[in-house]
Formats: structure tokens, sequence, C-alpha cells
């Protein structure tokens, strides 16, 4: 078999931007005849994205433990390797972890061993422009480093926007050094036409100007001319030594789940992969979600939750919005919860116990 230039697009974005919804979406707009296959990483251990990328009629290959960053990563090559070997797709998406460093991954698609096999095409971050006030956020090396690899940068969630928000994401785009396209998002929405648009590394042109299209019908382009060459007013440094610890991962059987525990440099979770017949009500996670938002610790909820034999509800849940939506399909439950420090961890995971378990 031969296995020729297939595109891939890294698809990044901080935690809670909505990069696997968009994919979702991609997913449902791939051309008649086509296959295309998804790699996935997370940082924890449960596989929440992958689970909700299921059934959507790509080729799904997870690689746990929020590794996919790591150029040297023999999970990320072997799943790669796999895809290409025995699907051959036409496309493939990669989904890194949220608080991955793109430039890594970049790197390893480029490499010799590549060359002739896959076509790396633009590579898309989303971002929540709320977040540009959070200094969580501004405050995380992974935050930027994904939006200066990115050729398509997309405001995710534009519908839930103020004005003052939007003209903030507009400052922050101009003052960007390189060119960005930089589009709107609305309710999940993508178009498959940003995954071929041209790389800013393979231009000549990067520093002339920013292209601008909605994800609306309108289609219009916006050409700047102004010298973007003042700085970003942060500050992050890209020689990273990327130094993680993977083996502080806690495995333990319970009654009514399997729980995962992991804890990181930068970041720790909690997971359940729930057994059986184990179902859980949709009121008292709306409840929990109001407790979560407030806790600084607390960054991220997110998981699938069997709720009747028959129904299940997705729960995205992050310290800007709350998003719950039922689904009339049955699933294995699995949660799980990012908190940024150890004690942070243990806190929600006893709080979370209590509201829903």
């Amino acid at each position: 078999m031969i296995y020729k230039d297939i595109p891939v697009n890294v698809i990044t974005g901080f935690l809670g931007s909505g990069k696997t919804t968009l994919i979702k979406n991609l997913l449902t707009k791939v051309p008649k005849g086509e296959t295309w296959a998804v790699l996935v990483n997370e940082f924890g251990e449960v596989g929440i994205d992958g689970a909700l990328l299921n059934g959507l009629g790509a080729t799904i290959k997870e690689v746990p433990g929020g590794c996919l960053c790591c150029v040297t990563s023999a999970a990320f090559s072997a799943g790669l390797n796999s895809l290409i070997k025995h699907v051959n797709p036409d496309r493939i998406l990669i989904e890194p972890t949220g608080i991955g460093h793109p430039a890594q991954i970049m790197a390893q698609l480029k490499a010799d061993s590549y060359k002739g096999v896959l076509d790396v095409r633009a590579s898309v971050c989303l971002l929540d422009v709320r977040n540009l006030q959070d200094p969580r956020y501004l405050g995380h090396p992974a935050f930027f480093d994904q939006i200066d690899q990115a050729d398509v940068l997309v405001a995710a969630k534009a519908d839930q926007y103020s004005q003052e928000e939007n003209e903030q994401f507009l400052t922050f785009v101009e003052q960007l050094k390189e060119a960005k396209k930089y589009v709107y998002s609305l309710n999940g929405e993508a178009s498959p036409l940003w995954l071929d648009h041209s790389r800013i590394k393979d231009s000549p042109q990067s520093h002339k100007h920013h292209s601008h299209d909605h994800d609306h019908d309108h289609d219009h382009d916006h050409d700047h001319d102004h010298d973007h060459d003042h700085d970003h007013d942060h500050d992050h440094d890209h020689d990273h030594d990327h130094d993680h610890d993977h083996d502080q991962i806690k495995v333990i059987e319970g009654e009514f789940a399997t729980f995962y525990e992991k804890r990181d440099e930068s970041l720790c979770s909690v997971g359940w992969v729930m057994k059986e017949g184990v179902v859980f009500d949709p009121s008292r996670v709306r409840r929990l979600a109001s407790v979560l938002r407030n806790d600084a610790g607390f960054w991220r909820l997110k998981g699938q939750l069997q709720v009747t034999s028959s129904s299940s509800i997705d729960c995205n849940i992050t310290q800007s919005e709350v998003y719950i939506e039922a689904n009339d399909i049955a699933v294995q439950s699995r949660l799980e919860c990012l908190a940024g420090s150890e004690n942070s961890l243990y806190r929600l995971k006893e709080l979370i116990e209590k509201e829903i378990f």
C-alpha cells in the first residue's frame, strides 16, 4: 500500500476552548468518498474526548496521559503510524491536550521519516476570547505557544462575546508578530476550508497583513496595511525543558468506578470510569457546576454520564461556561476534573463525589 502526502492538521486550543466540538462539526462535513482519522491526546487517563468523537464515521486513535506534546513520545509515533498504516486516511486531524506545546508536534510531523508521507497543512488554534482577561490563562506558556504556532486563529463561542471582548480580541490579533487568518465560530461551526489555508511558516509575506472572515454566510477578507512589529505584553520562553513526571498516576478499583488520579508540573487531574448500571441526576450535575465555577483552583469538568437506561448527557464545565447536552444514547459513564494544584484536586474530588455520586 502507498502512503503518500496525507494531509494532516493540528487543532490546538487551551482547556475549554471547544476543540472537540469543532472537530465533531468538521467530521460532519467530510467530503463524500473520503475517510478521515483523528489522533486525540488528553492530559488525564479517562479518555473523554475519544468517547465524544466516536460514532461520527472517522477512525479515532487515543494517546492517553498528556504525552502528545513530547517530541520523543513513543505513544505519539505509534498512534500516528497506526493510523497511517491501518487506515491510510484522506486526512488526519490531531487534537493535542489543552496544555500541549504544538511546536514539538509540528517538528515531529516534519521529520524526515514522514517526508512524502504527510502533507502538513494549516495549524488551527481555538481561543475563547473571554480568557484574554484571565491571568491564569495569560500566565500559562502553552496558551501563547498555541497561538504563536497557529495559521488560523478561531474565536470560538463568538455568540457569547460582549462588544468589549470582541474589540479586545481584534486588538490582540493586531499585536501578534505574525499575521494570522482569524475567523469567528458560533455554536461550534467550522469550515473545512480553514484546514487548507496557507501556512504562515511557508509564506514570505507572513508579516504583511491579517485576513479575516466570519463563519457565517458572508465571506469577506480584510487586508490591514499595518506593521505589526510590537510584542505581546507577555513573557514566555519557547525553550521548554518539558520534563513531565508521567509516573505520578494512581489507579484504584472502587465499588462503583475505576478511579484515576494524575499530577504533573502544571496541572492535576482526577477521573472516574463508572461501572455498568451507575446513573446520575442531571439536576445535581447542574448544581455541582455552579459550585465548581466559584472555586479558584478549578479548571474544567468534562464527561459523559448515563442518566437513564437509554439516555445520557455530555457535560463540559469551566469557570466561563456550563455546557450540558442530552443524548438518546447509552454510554459508559466517565468524568474528569482538572485542577491547578494538588490541594485543589483533593478538595474538588471530595466535592464532586459528595454532590453527584
